[in-house]
C-alpha cells in the first residue's frame, strides 16, 4: 500500500474517531478543538506531502520529519499545560467543597 494512501486513511480515521467521541460526549468541547485541528492538519499534510517540505524549508529545517517531531513535542507540551491548569482548578474547587461540607457538619453537631 502506498504510504500516502495509508496516511490519508489514518487521518480520516482519526477525524472520525474524534467526531464520534465528541458526539457521544466522551470528549469535552474544549479538548475536541485541539484534536480536530490535529486531525485536519494530518489530513492536509497527508493529501499534500510537498507542503511539509515547503514549511520545513521556510523554517530552515533540513529534514521535514524533524519539523513534525518538533511540532508534535510543542503540541504535547501545550496539552500538558492545559491539563495541569485544569487539574489545579479542579483541586481548588474540591478544596472549597470539602471546606464547606466540614463547616456544615460542624454546625450540625
Amino acid at each position: 500500500m502506498n504510504p500516502q494512501i495509508l496516511a490519508i486513511i489514518l487521518s480520516v480515521a482519526m477525524l472520525l474517531i474524534v467526531l464520534a467521541l465528541l458526539r457521544s460526549y466522551y470528549l469535552p468541547e474544549k479538548y475536541a478543538v485541539i484534536w480536530l485541528l490535529a486531525a485536519i492538519a494530518a489530513l492536509i499534510l497527508s493529501i499534500f506531502p510537498g507542503l511539509l517540505d515547503a514549511i520545513a524549508g521556510f523554517f530552515g529545517i533540513a529534514q521535514p520529519i524533524n519539523l513534525l517531531f518538533v511540532a508534535g513535542f510543542f503540541i504535547v507540551l501545550l496539552l500538558l499545560m492545559q491539563l495541569s491548569l485544569e487539574l489545579a482548578r479542579t483541586r481548588e474547587q474540591l478544596r472549597k467543597v470539602v471546606q464547606s461540607i466540614a463547616v456544615e457538619m460542624e454546625e450540625k453537631s
